[in-house]
């Protein structure tokens, strides 16, 4: 079960590779309950989220767990389902009405950040926009969807504007090495083959190991690959811009730029099912086409190269 993105009491991704509203609602917070999390760097944006100082708790079924990151009001070990519902018993209906004012501030942030990026989510441009991509991912993506997303850009885009609307979906993001996802997905949709498995991953983490598209294609394993394809690694670009004192040099993005390759084509080639979408308004068609295909599918949607996923803000 998972907690769906759509949920009123949903504020998002926190930690690093997150979204704006979260990470403000968290920092705003009096009172923080982590369940089942270690509270490492990328979690907490290297432990900013919440501040330290902040009242938490923790609860996990792993003692060493138990306060390893932050400084603890109380610790609970326990399973987080048995402890979630032993503490909900014990709560008490006058707390529920005090809360509803910090509710209403809380989807006020949440409302702010959706009206901030609505242009991009919603945009019709050519290059596409990565945020309209992930957009339309949480709109097509399939009730019992498995998600599998890669690090990197991939991670930060997927965890800023992709909601999850159903908690029979499940996602699982890479949180180390680069190109992880796209075998991850293979091996879930072969743990799961009665359930959709839809990968996110980018142009330089599909490189990897592109080559188990043909792995794939001889078992016929009928997952998903959406491949957000600008061109290059431009997760990099600030820091390279930064070097430069503000803005590279054409010569330094050869450090981080691909030649274009198409790669609906080699997947085709290496008897995958391969889709070109140039325009957002091809990507539903193309999902349910990739969705149905009884072999492995990738997508491969030419994105804007100078598309930056937004930074954590604490």
């Amino acid at each position: 079960m998972r907690f769906p993105g759509n949920h009123p009491l949903s504020v998002g991704v926190a930690g690093t590779y997150s979204r704006e509203s979260a990470n403000r609602v968290v920092n705003a917070a009096d009172l923080v309950c982590f369940i089942d999390t270690e509270t490492g760097g990328m979690t907490t944006h290297f432990w900013a989220v919440p501040k330290i100082g902040t009242a938490a708790i923790q609860i996990d079924i792993d003692p060493q767990a138990l306060g390893r990151n932050y400084p603890l009001a109380a610790a609970v070990n326990g399973d987080a389902k048995v402890t979630l519902a032993r503490m909900l018993a014990e709560a008490d209906r006058a707390s529920a009405a005090r809360r509803k004012g910090w509710i209403r501030e809380a989807q006020a942030i949440c409302r702010e950040w959706r009206e901030k990026y609505r242009p991009a989510l919603s945009s019709d441009a050519v290059p596409m926009r990565p945020e309209r991509l992930c957009n339309e991912l949480t709109r097509l993506m399939p009730d019992d969807a498995i998600v599998v997303v890669d690090t990197g850009h991939a991670g930060m885009w997927m965890g800023g504007m992709f909601d999850l609307t159903t908690p029979r979906q499940s996602y699982m993001r890479n949180a180390g090495h680069l190109g992880w996802a796209f075998p991850a997905g293979l091996g879930a949709k072969c743990a799961c083959p009665e359930r959709p498995v839809v990968t996110f991953t980018g142009d330089a983490g599909f490189w990897y190991h592109i080559a188990e598209v043909e792995t794939a294609s001889r078992w016929k394993i009928n997952a998903v690959t959406v491949v957000n394809n600008n061109g290059g690694g431009n997760q990099s670009k600030r820091g390279f811009d930064r070097v430069y004192g503000g803005q590279q040099t054409a010569k330094a993005r050869e450090l981080w730029t691909f030649n274009k390759v198409n790669f609906a084509r080699l997947a085709d080639d290496m008897g995958a099912l391969g889709i070109r979408v140039e325009e957002a308004s091809a990507l539903p068609a193309a999902f349910a086409q990739a969705l149905a295909a009884q072999r492995p599918a990738v997508i491969d949607v030419v994105t804007d190269i100078e598309a930056l996923a937004p930074t954590a803000v604490t």
